[in-house]
């Protein structure tokens, strides 16, 4: 089976878009005491309430460089878009080919200027009061995923589903030391095959929604006694996870049991129509929990599986979220280091199907779910509870809540118990966290 090469990713400055603190210019000030003319714009426009910046995103394909007649610029091998100066003619071209206002334009010297984000220190990201602006080391978080991907393309998932990307950043994080262990439900199909055809080069074994842990138990104590330590991780939802199969995780977790089980979360039964599990969120439509004039959505609060399991006294327990990968990535890799006790990961998946969403949505939920505090990123080694992505300020709950259909019935007293209902599960986090401190 080809396997597909590994994306090219480069470190990179990023800036949220707009949220500048209005007046702000220490960024535009910075770069032209580094770089004698400023290569980045502070566009202050209260008339329309946006305070933001603006500088070169290093296009993979810059229409600047093709519109320069002179061949003054040129996108380097380590992503960068760099501009000769002693080469511009001053002509503009690459000023108006940039649609995104990239390029800035010194009309003293007549010539042009473009980040080149100071050979990786960039002098914006420092003066930056605010943290608007960063400096993202991608490319050290491509080298955790550096293994091929084990999936063939083309699985017949939903396009923009979310599993389906975590799922393969997963197994190219742990390599090919590992036996994979499904169950039904969405994703299942990348373990089970198509037809005859199979649709990975790992060992798999799929199970069913009841006794996906009991299998990995047997598996995992036989290679021990062969004296192998291959791993044995799960991916199932939250069906098998959470309601049928709980009792089988809850035994595994409690004997202790070598193994990594990761539940991807969509809160849901997707794969049969939509129902509702007991991970849904109160106030969720589903087509077992409709809204009309005898009931508005679900009635009951979530349940909370990655404390549940934390409270069983396992070796690791952490939620996570594929629009926060650093932060994915390092506690798989904490994960996979237990080498004798059971590792238990919640990965937040919207599914944009089930949860009346834009196809490309999944990213921008998961993201701003952890920004309002309606799922908190945390982790529990041994028993020591840690936030591992505090959130101070959190967004209001309507910046989640209008980003799905699920939720368009919801008034503005539901949408605040939501948000109530958020803020006390990030608090009791929160006191977990000073509780176990000095365990």
């Amino acid at each position: 089976m080809a396997t597909a090469a590994l994306p090219v990713l480069r470190d990179t400055l990023a800036i949220d878009f707009g949220a500048c603190p209005p007046g702000c210019r220490a960024c535009a000030e910075a770069c032209a005491r580094a770089r004698t003319v400023g290569r980045i714009t502070a566009l202050d426009l209260p008339e329309v309430a946006f305070h933001g910046a603006v500088t070169c995103g290093q296009c993979g394909e810059p229409a600047c460089r093709d519109a320069c007649p002179t061949g003054a610029i040129v996108k380097e091998d380590a992503g960068v878009v760099r501009l000769s100066e002693t080469r511009c003619v001053g002509c503009g071209a690459c000023a108006i080919a940039c649609v995104w206002g990239g390029i800035t334009y010194d009309l003293g010297r007549g010539r042009a200027a473009k980040c080149d984000t100071c050979d990786g220190r960039p002098a914006c990201v420092e003066a930056c009061p605010t943290g608007t602006l960063s400096w993202v080391e991608t490319s050290s978080l491509a080298r955790r995923f550096r293994h091929p991907d084990p999936f063939t393309p083309g699985v017949g998932l939903c396009p923009g589903c979310a599993a389906e990307l975590a799922f393969r950043l997963t197994f190219r994080l742990i390599g090919e030391d590992v036996v994979v262990f499904g169950a039904p439900g969405c994703a299942v199909m990348l373990v089970t095959g198509l037809n005859a055809s199979a649709t990975t080069r790992l060992p798999a074994v799929t199970g069913l929604m009841t006794n996906v842990p009991s299998l990995m138990t047997g598996v995992v104590r036989q290679l021990r006694r062969q004296g192998r330590r291959t791993r044995c991780v799960a991916f199932v939802g939250d069906g098998t996870t959470a309601d049928v199969g709980f009792q089988a995780l809850s035994g595994a977790a409690e004997r202790g049991e070598p193994v990594l089980y990761i539940c991807y979360d969509n809160e849901g039964y997707m794969n049969t129509g939509v129902q509702r599990s007991s991970t849904t969120q109160q106030g969720a439509r589903t087509m077992t929990t409709p809204v009309g004039s005898e009931r508005s959505g679900k009635a009951q609060a979530a349940k909370d599986v990655p404390l549940l399991m934390a409270f069983h006294g396992v070796a690791y327990v952490a939620t996570a979220n594929v629009a926060f990968l650093e932060d994915f990535a390092a506690k798989l890799e904490r994960a996979l280091a237990v080498e004798d006790g059971f590792a238990y990961l919640h990965l937040y998946s919207p599914c944009h199907v089930g949860w009346g969403a834009p196809m490309d949505s999944a990213l921008e939920i998961a993201r701003r779910a952890v920004e309002t505090r309606v799922y908190p990123l945390w982790e529990a080694d041994h028993g020591r509870f840690r936030i591992t992505h505090p959130v101070a300020r959190p967004r209001p709950i309507d910046d989640f809540v209008e980003l799905m259909g699920r939720f368009r019935h919801l008034g503005p007293a539901e949408r605040a118990a939501l948000g109530r209902a958020a803020d006390e599960r990030y608090r009791r986090i929160e006191a977990l966290c000073a509780a176990f401190a000095d365990v």
